[in-house]
């Protein structure tokens, strides 16, 4: 089943190449990645849950509220990491010339049904 939600994620966004539904931990859950994509978004995923992790802390100490989302651009692509829970994140990967808006809305429509997925 999430295999499902991340390939649809991933081609409903121009310029998508991977998802992974990962835990904090570092553990992969699923992910689904474009036939002949060179990256490796379980290592995407496993480093980038570090800074989410501490993304996460600064909301809490500076008393925001919860964080819920971050992107990072870099010269070769955005990646665009969604907190699903305590425990799980979903990242996707979208070259430069991607659309970010639209991967955006596509991983917070997706959220509310993996995290319903994960406690049942």
């Amino acid at each position: 089943m999430f295999g499902t939600i991340l390939e649809d994620a991933v081609t409903g966004v121009k310029g998508a190449v991977a998802a992974i539904l990962m835990g904090f931990d570092g553990i992969p859950v699923d992910t689904f990645q474009v036939a002949n994509s060179e990256e490796d978004i379980e290592t995407i995923g496993m480093e980038f849950s570090v800074l989410l992790k501490e993304v996460k802390k600064a909301a809490e100490a500076l008393e925001t509220g919860l964080a819920t989302e971050m992107s990072v651009q870099t010269d070769a692509m955005s990646i665009v990491l969604r907190i699903i829970s305590d425990e799980y994140f979903l990242a996707i990967a979208i070259r430069n010339n991607g659309n970010l808006g639209k991967a955006r809305y596509l991983l917070r429509i997706a959220a509310p049904k993996i995290n319903e997925a994960l406690t049942e």
